[in-house]
């Protein structure tokens, strides 16, 4: 049963691109049609299963017959139930994606054959699909990657792929699991000496990482700031890539310090409210904590480190007095307090 198995989509994910380049019109515009297709597969399958109220299953086959191929059929209701949530979804731009099936050489409808060849299946009405070979062009640290990848969907290891247009470009995207992205792109590791715990406390315009040991001991403090990112005007794109090179930073020096317990907030989603400033209200509305979190724990989880989440509760209250005792301001102090919980656990 394991050979039949589709892409796990609870697992932890990573996506590498590359670009796509065609021999020739024609096979573009076959492609572009797919795209088109899909993407109408998408919005039905929305509408079908919000409006009309219908099971997974039965919105599969409906939509199967509209673009007459089952796996395209269930990526779209899958990509459908994305936007669940919304009352109604107008996507812009067209698009192809197909969940993995380890069956079928890790994927039924978008395969790699080689390093920098993919065949994409085009469905037509009568049955007869045929398929359109591409060129793509990956970046040069992933390449023994995707060509582990590909001897592993030949045993039955099953990737998702995606065809994405941006700026009249066209890309590939392979989903694919996090331990085989570590285990080629990681350059700084966990050691298998490795005790110690560190506590990051993360700010919209610092991050404080505190490191302890096990019996709660201080062993280093280290703070990155990049106070600019809350100025009036500062560019989001320019601001998120400081707050993660710093996040990024933090992580390399706690692993060649020894640490293996990578310890973090856990925090649902901010609340929007009115703040008692124009200046803390800026700093909320640019502070973007989920995908600081989303990226620390695919960082750990490279460095085979070990990614954990404590409540933050009561943190800011208890570190205020303890900030005087140990002559640390209050956020590395919370940091200190993350890890203390953390080692108790």
């Amino acid at each position: 049963m394991a050979r039949r198995r589709r892409e796990n989509s609870g697992e932890e994910k990573v996506t590498i691109k590359g670009r796509l380049s065609f021999e020739d019109k024609y096979t573009l515009a076959k492609l572009l049609y797919t795209m088109r297709l899909f993407r109408d597969a998408v919005e039905m399958s929305h509408r079908l299963l919000r409006k009309e109220g219908l099971e997974v299953n039965e919105v599969v086959k409906r939509v199967t017959r509209f673009i007459n191929n089952a796996q395209y059929a269930y990526s779209a209701v899958k990509r459908a139930l994305m936007y669940l949530e919304q009352e109604k979804v107008n996507l812009r731009k067209p698009q192809l994606y197909s969940i993995g099936r380890g069956c079928e050489k890790g994927n039924r409808n978008i395969r790699l054959i080689a390093i920098d060849r993919v065949k994409i299946k085009i469905p037509h009405a009568d049955g007869n699909h045929e398929w359109v070979e591409a060129k793509v062009k990956f970046s040069s640290r992933h390449i023994a990657l995707v060509n582990e990848l590909i001897q592993l969907a030949e045993k039955g290891l099953p990737y998702s792929a995606s065809v994405v247009l941006n700026d009249n470009k066209y890309y590939l995207h392979i989903h694919l699991s996090l331990e085989l992205y570590a285990k080629h792109t990681a350059k700084t590791r966990v050691t298998t000496k490795a005790r110690l715990i560190a506590g990051f406390d993360i700010n919209s315009d610092r991050i404080c990482m505190v490191i302890v040991d096990s019996n709660g001991r201080i062993r280093d403090v280290r703070n990155e700031h990049f106070s600019e990112v809350i100025l009036a005007g500062f560019s989001r794109n320019k601001a998120r890539d400081l707050r993660l090179k710093a996040l990024s930073k933090l992580i390399d020096y706690a692993c060649h310090h020894n640490v293996k317990y990578f310890v973090f907030e856990k925090i649902g989603n901010i609340p929007k409210r009115k703040m008692r400033s124009k200046r803390a209200s800026r700093k909320v509305s640019k502070f973007a904590h989920n995908e600081l979190l989303n990226h620390a724990k695919v960082m750990v989880k490279k460095k085979r480190g070990i990614f954990i989440q404590v409540s933050p509760a009561y943190t800011s209250i208890d570190a205020i007095p303890l900030a005087r005792r140990l002559g640390l301001d209050i956020h590395t102090t919370s940091a200190y307090l993350l890890a203390i919980r953390a080692s108790n656990l």
